[in-house]
């Protein structure tokens, strides 16, 4: 059996979408034996692993120049790269790749469905040209820019919507090295098992079409399994994560909740409101699970929509594979959007939580106006979401920090709260830079998710204990 390897080491995610591979690629010495090697989505360049594991370089150059098979998804295209400016904010910050493949990456926001066209004639695209697939694009620095002639453009995405705004544009996402067998693409879900890209890369290491099937088995241990539709006494939980404002940390407490619910039992799935997807990422590298359309829920905004399911269908589905617990990380603050009205959907996470009739996690941050503020903005919040009879199953103050008089204000919320039946904690800030939307190292995001989740998960725990019915 050939062959087929995966790197699995700080940032990766090998199954993030459906690939090949029957290897785990995460010690030296494995590389040379391959067949296929495919470096796979996460966030390989900004976890710095050319600099953690000093034998990925050496073994991949080794392995390119040697004539070995070599695909790059997102951030394997990214790491094959000369460099990546990581810099959002317009000044050049750029992150060196191994340079196999002569391209650059600079910033360009891609969260969602894209058709991509195959262009021109390579040994990953033979005879496709003119074939248009459907995928999707979750990246920060996704513009992708050639720098001589030792690589080709094979496909082009059409993309609907780019850097939060609904402008179209066309642009290079599929490419292939002129000197070595190296494949890259920047879209998501083209390659899996009917793919007929992955068709003709697997041909080329010597596997026919009836063995392909048995090198997605490892994937498949991973996907959403079903586990038949929960009954009505045990229905699916659906938990919205809800912040007063936004850049509270909806997406920390939401990957924290997702972990320490799973390692408590439970069948845990994320969503995310409206269509920034990046959001789910660290949730997604804690599960190792993939990403699926029913995480995205779609929301009304002016003429068009942002997501990709309306929210009966993605929970139809998620009862359908038996989730105990769906976690939907809101969009921006509680209220933003509120102020639209449509006759069909909804448009901000307050309406969402009313519609969907969910249980409630409320965030504030210390880190903008101080505890003061954040006290008073969770308060006005709570008294909301009581008035429409939705009162929180837990509120948190994010971004704590102590003093004297600070600590007598946070006593006297938590009695205040608690008598309203609501659980209150206080977390304290943690050394972490990384955003979904910016610079994000998973492994990171991850660490700073299970220092937080024991003081999250006894009393959400609890909360599920008393039955909600959707």
């Amino acid at each position: 059996m050939a062959k087929i390897g995966i790197l699995n080491v700080r940032g990766a995610m090998p199954y993030y979408e459906e690939l090949p591979f029957n290897v785990l690629v995460d010690e030296p010495g494995i590389i040379r034996d391959l067949d296929l090697l495919i470096l796979p989505p996460g966030t390989l360049v900004e976890s710095q692993v050319l600099q953690r594991y000093g034998w990925i370089e050496k073994e991949v150059w080794e392995y390119v120049e040697s004539g070995g098979f070599t695909v790059g998804v997102c951030s394997g295209v990214q790491l094959l790269s000369k460099a990546v400016n990581l810099n959002v904010k317009g000044l050049p910050g750029y992150s060196r790749g191994l340079g196999i493949l002569d391209v650059a990456f600079e910033p360009l926001i891609v969260t969602g469905p894209v058709k991509v066209r195959i262009t021109d004639e390579s040994w990953a695209t033979r005879n496709l040209v003119g074939t248009e697939l459907m995928g999707w694009q979750a990246h920060t620095y996704g513009k992708l820019i050639t720098l001589s002639d030792n690589v080709k453009v094979v496909g082009t995405s059409h993309v609907p919507r780019h850097n939060y705004k609904n402008l179209e544009i066309e642009t290079p996402t599929l490419v292939v090295s002129r000197k070595y067998n190296v494949f890259g693409t920047m879209v998501h879900g083209i390659l899996g098992r009917e793919s007929p890209i992955m068709r003709n890369i697997l041909h080329e290491v010597g596997i026919t079409d009836d063995d392909v099937t048995n090198y997605y088995r490892n994937y498949r241990e991973n996907d959403w399994i079903g586990k038949g539709r929960v009954s009505p006494e045990t229905s699916t939980r659906v938990i919205t994560v809800a912040s007063t404002m936004t850049g509270e940390g909806k997406t920390l407490i939401t990957s924290a909740l997702a972990y320490c619910l799973s390692r408590a039992g439970y069948y845990v799935g994320v969503a995310k409101l409206a269509g920034d997807i990046r959001d789910l990422h660290p949730s997604l590298y804690i599960l190792n699970r993939p990403f699926k359309p029913w995480m995205s829920i779609r929301l009304k905004w002016g003429s068009r929509s942002l997501g990709w399911v309306n929210w009966r269908e993605a929970l139809s589905t998620v009862r359908d594979v038996g989730l105990d617990v769906l976690i939907v990380e809101g969009v921006m603050g509680l209220l933003t959007g509120s102020s639209r009205r449509y006759r069909r959907g909804f448009s901000s996470t307050l309406d969402f939580i009313r519609q969907v009739n969910t249980d409630v996690v409320l965030i504030a941050s210390a880190s903008l106006d101080g505890i003061e503020g954040a006290l008073l903005r969770l308060e006005s919040h709570i008294n909301l979401l009581g008035k429409y009879g939705r009162w929180p199953i837990l509120v948190i103050l994010n971004n704590a920090y102590n003093g004297a008089h600070e600590n007598r204000v946070l006593r006297r919320f938590m009695k205040k709260v608690n008598k309203l039946g609501i659980s209150f904690v206080a977390i304290k800030s943690l050394p972490i830079s990384s955003k979904p939307e910016e610079l994000i190292d998973l492994e990171d995001y991850k660490n700073a998710a299970f220092k937080i989740s024991g003081e999250l998960c006894n009393t959400v725990v609890n909360a599920l204990g008393k039955p909600r019915l959707l």
